[in-house]
């Protein structure tokens, strides 16, 4: 009983934590890129350079260098939080993709080679950590509680899966077995008749 209190206060007191910090502002190491921004750039959080807000959305802002333009796409090396450039890398961006400069569209194609450009990655492709710790905190809260059924779950599995097991053995074994015998009385018999 006291445990259960003492966790329970625990997360209360975690929740106060987060909802303070919420209202802080954001870097780039409060953040989880998605699985569809580390398909696009699988170095995208080691590039995230800082948090800025803009029309009133907050982007993880990320610089690239044209390295070259090709038939198979554009490929650019990223510079990364530590100061450093990354190797070329094609660039794979989303369908949802828009290149602005000087508030005009502008092809990916048509970037010039040399030309550094920033990158401002939406909230569409990151959720902020401390809204994903809050989460699994009331998930774990709830897990527990769900337990016992998941365990009844699993012993109705493994009875029905019991029941349908196949048999994927065949009669190769025992002909093999036969086959065996035979040679080994055939080899008996001739050596009986020649004494």
């Amino acid at each position: 009983m006291k445990i259960a209190n003492l966790k329970y206060g625990l997360i209360a007191l975690a929740g106060l934590g987060l909802s303070v910090n919420a209202n802080a502002e954001i870097g780039c190491d409060d953040i989880v890129f998605s699985p569809q921004a580390f398909a696009a750039y699988d170095l995208i959080d080691q590039a995230c350079l800082e948090m800025v807000e803009r029309n009133g959305q907050m982007y993880a802002k990320l610089t690239a260098r044209v390295v070259s333009q090709t038939a198979s796409g554009t490929h650019m090396r990223y510079r990364l939080a530590n100061g450093e450039l990354a190797p070329s890398k094609l660039s794979v961006a989303p369908g949802d993709f828009e290149t602005m400069i000087s508030g005009k569209s502008v092809k990916m194609e048509d970037l010039d080679v040399g030309q550094s450009i920033n990158i401002y990655v939406g909230n569409k492709y990151w959720v902020n950590a401390a809204e994903v710790v809050e989460e699994a905190i009331v998930e774990e809260s709830v897990e527990e509680a769900v337990v016992e059924e998941a365990v009844v779950e699993e012993a109705i599995v493994e009875e029905e899966m019991e029941a349908t097991l196949p048999t994927t053995a065949g009669p190769l074994p025992w002909l093999a077995l036969f086959g065996s015998l035979f040679l080994v009385l055939g080899g008996a018999l001739r050596f009986s008749r020649k004494q």
